[in-house]
């Protein structure tokens, strides 16, 4: 095999070939068009075994990768979210100003008196909703003692029937106070 370097160092005496030959410009020419066709065979054949041996290597280091990969799972994928993590730190873009997106555009400020009103009508309504509501804590508890107070012995549909036409009452007395 020859070397790129020494190919060029021939092809750099070309002018003195040039005058061996007798000043014949189609010979010198064809002379450095055989000698370019020989380096670019030479670096194909170079290029050839670089490109065979790396995918070699690649090949043994995916092999590689892959049976760390599959003796410790946990850590691979720590490794590739760490890895992920500093790409995406590395390729975001930094900006020195506040971004301005769409929703700020649009968007009024929002003042103090503005939340004062929201808090405010948040209070109203809670306000209202527990006045309108029949009070729940006596309702639970006369439902407890009536379970307490069934028959052991009686079955357990007896108890699920008492309790169902209790919450229909209930229910009734809440649509009727609501009205």
């Amino acid at each position: 095999m020859v070397s790129p370097m020494k190919e060029v160092s021939q092809s750099t005496s070309a002018p003195s070939r040039l005058a061996a030959v007798g000043g014949s410009a189609e010979a010198t020419l064809a002379e450095l068009r055989a000698s370019v066709a020989s380096l670019a065979k030479d670096i194909a054949v170079i290029t050839e075994k670089r490109t065979r041996g790396a995918r070699d290597a690649a090949g043994a280091g995916a092999s590689e990768v892959r049976k760390a990969i599959r003796r410790q799972p946990v850590v691979a994928v720590g490794v590739a979210v760490g890895a992920g993590a500093i790409i995406a730190l590395a390729l975001t873009p930094r900006s020195s100003r506040k971004p301005s997106s769409g929703w700020d555009r649009w968007t009024p400020p929002v003042t103090r008196a503005d939340l004062y009103e929201v808090a405010d009508n948040i209070q109203r309504s809670v306000s209202r909703a527990a006045h309108a509501m029949p009070a729940v804590t006596p309702t639970f508890e006369r439902l407890i003692d009536a379970i307490l107070r069934t028959d052991p012995s009686a079955s357990m549909s007896s108890v699920a029937e008492k309790a169902s036409s209790w919450f229909q009452k209930l229910q009734a007395r809440a649509a009727e106070k609501t009205k």
